[in-house]
């Protein structure tokens, strides 16, 4: 194993506890797809340097005080934007797609990070500060179904928008449609705020379980077909919890 192979499955160690909180040997092995004594090497230089730390109880391995460490010299710098737009950058190279981080004011989705792969040389729509529907959105879907009773009301106290024929605007269905987001855990614009783009969403959340913001990845539907839909919500809610945790 060459050195530069070995300090990126370090930091793709560092990574996977961000994420997961805590793993085993075995378990990191199969997230690395390596044999069970590199990812123990890799564990015990991590340890000398307070990276990691093992669990007496089952011998896990979660993150360690080093990293504290290491966060507090950058921690003027981790405001909210920055560190969204580190997230979606991230998130939009592993999808190769356009991808928001957008939070809510009132019955809106605020757009505040935005980053298309690099491949990819056109952007459905520059979102960056614009006010989104938050109805006929997914990311405005995930805000409005962890808001409270107060901003229901506020959303239903005049006639919904109609974008295109798919827009829901009936107040029954809308709300059935924000229960059934927050039970699942992701949302879906399938063709409802324009033609022929479909985009999928989930939560941002602190160390409270509380949602702070919205995670969503844009496309053509041809790119992002309905059929993908809940695949795709599983594979983003796993990218966000390993990554997103910069923004807590």
């Amino acid at each position: 194993m060459s050195a530069n192979q070995s300090v990126d499955r370090a930091l793709s160690i560092l990574w996977i506890l961000n994420g997961a909180q805590h793993a085993t040997v075995t378990e990191i092995a199969h997230e690395l797809e390596v044999h069970k004594s590199t990812a123990s090497r890799l564990l015990v230089a991590l340890e000398r340097h307070s990276l990691v730390t093992r669990r007496p109880d089952d011998l896990a391995y979660e993150l360690g005080q080093g990293v504290l460490q290491l966060a507090g010299s950058v921690n003027s710098q981790n405001d909210l934007t920055k560190s969204a737009q580190i997230l979606v950058e991230t998130v939009a190279e592993h999808f190769k797609l356009t991808t928001n981080v957008a939070i809510r004011d009132e019955v809106y989705a605020v757009n505040i990070a935005q980053s298309a792969p690099s491949e990819r040389f056109f952007t459905p729509r520059q979102y960056v500060g614009r006010r989104t529907p938050g109805h006929a959105t997914s990311s405005g879907k995930i805000l409005l179904a962890a808001a409270d009773a107060a901003v229901h009301e506020q959303l239903l106290s005049a006639p919904v928008e109609r974008f295109t024929d798919q827009t829901i605007t009936d107040p029954e269905e809308l709300m059935h449609e924000l229960a059934t987001v927050g039970e699942q855990g992701w949302a879906v614009s399938n063709n409802e705020w324009d033609n022929d783009m479909t985009a999928v969403a989930v939560p941002l959340l602190d160390v409270n379980g509380q949602v702070i913001a919205a995670v969503t990845i844009t496309g053509f539907t041809h790119d992002l077909p309905s059929a993908t839909f809940e695949q795709r919500a599983a594979e983003l809610t796993k990218v966000v919890q390993r990554y997103g945790r910069l923004l807590e």
